[in-house]
């Protein structure tokens, strides 16, 4: 993969969405994944979620490393910040609502890791809306997974509108280098 890092945000609705997503992450992945879903504090979701993902799925510890081809999943209770290498856990107060927040953790990977981060938002929530649109203006490459009832397929911007159908394609073009010409 060309990025260093891919963060997720979800609301919890989105829960069957995201694992239908770390089912499509190959086992090789090059980048580590972070993930925010919002949750309540009873779920229980790393074991779930890692049963069709061929990556493990960590809810992390405070200042854990940062390792390629590793799920971290947001604790419940904590904001999950990245800081270039490591996840850091914050109790800073909610933002929209949420702790975890999308947003917390998107302006952390845009000032971690800009335009080598990437950033995939499922729609259906107002969080992580503005932390996509800091990560797009530090060079990250995102999109949205929008609902059935969100409308059509394409680009807005710089911001490329998916369907779940359509994730794989883009993670593949994520990992897509391509080759410098050969000069005689």
């Amino acid at each position: 993969m060309s990025v260093g890092l891919l963060v997720v945000g979800a609301p919890r609705s989105a829960g069957a969405d995201v694992e239908t997503l770390l089912s499509q992450l190959p086992a090789q992945l090059p980048a580590p994944v972070v993930i925010v879903l919002h949750r309540g504090p009873h779920d229980v979701l790393a074991a779930p979620l890692a049963r069709r993902c061929a990556l493990p799925v960590v809810e992390p510890d405070d200042k854990e490393d940062l390792v390629p081809g590793r799920v971290y999943l947001a604790p419940w209770g904590y904001h999950l910040l990245v800081d270039r290498g490591c996840v850091a856990l914050s109790v800073e107060s909610p933002e929209h609502g949420c702790r975890p927040a999308i947003d917390a953790l998107f302006e952390s990977a845009a000032d971690s890791y800009g335009a080598a981060a990437a950033g995939l938002l499922f729609s259906g929530h107002d969080d992580g809306q503005e932390g996509l649109s800091f990560l797009r203006g530090r060079g990250g490459r995102v999109a949205v997974v929008m609902g059935e009832s969100d409308g059509g397929e394409g680009q807005e911007g710089e911001v490329e509108r998916l369907s779940l159908s359509e994730v794989g394609g883009w993670l593949t073009r994520l990992a897509y280098v391509p080759r410098g010409r050969v000069q005689p």
